[in-house]
């Protein structure tokens, strides 16, 4: 009888264990999810702050045409500098894969950023990026590394 409930308890520690990596993912895919949204959201809103609290402090912001930005505070004051021209900003995101380990993962995929120029001109560019992202003790997730270049920018027609 005591044995049999050993062999029961171990089993059901076995089903539990099997069962975490599954219901963690699906956690830390949501919180990616929702890092990305805000992103999006800080595109839209074009708010340089709120873009900040998208990465770690120690974050570090690659882009060939520009030079690597490091740190929360470099990436407020680029956005700030950068985005002043653009109106109606938009960001697309589509996820190619993402790796996930215990407190940190890789995302690949494309992006489409839009804006209107200062003429009027509804602008459109596409490219690539890769992130590295970091979970916080609070259980969020911040980018990082941040690498990106971009395919073409054109009007958008």
């Amino acid at each position: 009888m005591k044995t049999s409930r050993i062999v029961i308890a171990i089993v059901m520690g076995f089903v539990a264990c099997a069962e975490a990596p599954e219901r963690t993912s699906a956690a830390a895919n949501a919180g990616i999810d929702s890092l990305n949204a805000r992103l999006v959201q800080a595109y839209r809103a074009r708010d340089p702050q709120i873009y900040g609290t998208v990465f770690t402090d120690t974050a570090v912001f690659e882009w060939p045409a520009f030079n690597t930005v490091r740190g929360r505070a470099a990436l407020e004051t680029m956005a700030r500098a950068n985005w002043g021209a653009l109106n109606q900003m938009d960001l697309a995101l589509t996820v190619d894969s993402r790796r996930i380990a215990a407190d940190n993962a890789t995302e690949f995929g494309a992006f489409q950023q839009s804006w209107s120029d200062s003429s009027g001109v509804r602008m459109v560019e596409y490219g690539r990026y890769v992130a590295y992202l970091t979970r916080t003790p609070d259980n969020t997730w911040l980018i990082d590394r941040f690498f990106g270049f971009a395919d073409s920018t054109r009007p958008q027609r």
